[in-house]
């Protein structure tokens, strides 16, 4: 009998493209993964011979092929695990946070309660309309706000804010840009270690496990509903495959290395931990019940004679798809149906933080299409369940943006 929660599974990033590294493993740091459910496998092709026998047995199945994949399942939060398989997924490289050390006044809008005006002392050039923006005020949380005009050059900006957001008065702050990813083509791949820590061999401490190289991250899915933890899988594809024991994580620590453990911060949740929704920069009136965003690097497998799994994987378009249920209103009618018919591109943004951090996700051109709002029964809300796909900004930005938070 083993148990799903002695399922260990540690990664690190690879040096060498599938490639192992030797022994001794003194200097090896593998990271804990956070995970509710996980699918790795090394699953063979068969081809069953279909040669003619007259005593009508089968000629039994031969092995013709090797799929490393799988999937990973999570709950969202602010983590190390998180920040290497987001960067792993958007196929780039973290860009550093950029910080101004200035005087900072925000002042709310009287009129809106999601809208205010950012006085900087220094100037912020690449404070931009759709950018987020963060600085945290003494005995306060961080803020976190979204540009939507500049109003003059590079020191006052008009800034979508969490309703209710309260004003600061000519502080010293850093402001933030924080941390991004944009989407590229830098193949980040990584060595996976699935360890069941209740089965050892032949009454041993040594763990049955499987090694998963040249693991890549083919995709990933977020989801946010109102009421429940955000959630979300990465999906793996890989090019070598072994069967172990010990287990490589054991080996790691025999030779004098480090297994991190998994973080412990807490999960997101959507019904309090995302304070931030805009449509074309500015915060929503509407009520958004719940949405999904879903990235698809289209990875096509490089299958060689003489090489049972891939020996790679080349890139295809990083395909994004976002649905949302949105409640049925004066604001929400006004802001897509029309829109839905002219197909014009609407950007969005979405934030999620707790007090140990989280991730923004920007989509500066999404086209959405759904169908009219309908009545499904008595006493029933008319939602708008709108799908679409997040393209090339207007002056090519990235279709997706990822900032942590």
């Amino acid at each position: 009998m083993s148990s799903a929660n002695l399922v260990q599974v540690t990664y690190m990033k690879e040096a060498e493209y599938g490639v192992k590294p030797d022994r001794p493993y003194s200097g090896v740091t593998m990271n804990t993964t956070r995970f509710t459910s996980e699918s790795l496998s090394g699953t063979p092709e068969t081809t069953e011979s279909v040669t003619i026998r007259t005593d009508r047995m089968s000629s039994g199945q031969v092995v013709t092929g090797l799929n490393v994949e799988g999937g990973i399942d999570f709950e969202l939060a602010a983590d190390t695990f998180f920040d290497d398989f987001f960067e792993a997924s958007m196929m780039s490289d973290w860009v550093p946070i950029e910080t101004v050390n200035t005087t900072v006044t925000l002042t709310p809008n009287p009129s809106d309660d999601q809208e205010a005006t950012l006085t900087l002392g220094a100037e912020f050039a690449n404070l931009t309309p759709g950018t987020l923006c963060t600085f945290t005020p003494a005995g306060r949380e961080q803020v976190v706000v979204s540009i939507i005009s500049v109003d003059t050059p590079s020191t006052v900006f008009t800034v979508a804010t969490k309703r209710g957001e309260e004003a600061v008065t000519a502080e010293t702050l850093d402001v933030n840009i924080p941390a991004y990813l944009d989407i590229g083509a830098i193949q980040h791949s990584f060595l996976i270690g699935k360890a069941y820590q209740d089965v050892t061999h032949l009454q041993t401490t040594d763990e049955h496990s499987q090694t998963y190289l040249g693991e890549l991250v083919s995709g990933f899915s977020v989801n946010a509903t109102y009421g429940e933890i955000v959630t979300g899988s990465y999906n793996m594809m890989g090019n070598g495959y072994e069967q172990e024991f010990p287990s490589f994580a054991q080996n790691v620590i025999t030779d004098g290395g480090t297994i991190t453990p998994a973080g412990t911060s807490n999960p997101l949740n959507a019904s309090i931990d995302v304070p931030l929704v805009t449509s074309d920069g500015v915060a929503s009136t509407y009520c958004v019940q719940s949405f999904v965003i879903e990235l698809d690097n289209g990875l096509t497998p490089q299958t060689c004679i003489g090489k049972a799994a891939p020996t790679g994987y080349t890139l295809g378009t990083a395909a994004i798809n976002i649905t949302a249920s949105i409640y049925n209103s004066d604001t929400s009618y006004d802001a897509f149906m029309a829109s839905k018919l002219t197909q014009a591109p609407v950007a969005m943004t979405f934030t999620m933080q707790n007090s140990s951090g989280g991730w923004g996700f920007h989509l500066p051109a999404v086209q959405l299409s759904f169908p009219d709002p309908s009545s499904g029964g008595q006493n029933q809300d008319t939602m708008l369940e709108a799908s679409g796909v997040a393209k090339v900004g207007a002056n090519g930005e990235s279709a997706l943006r990822i900032y942590k938070l």
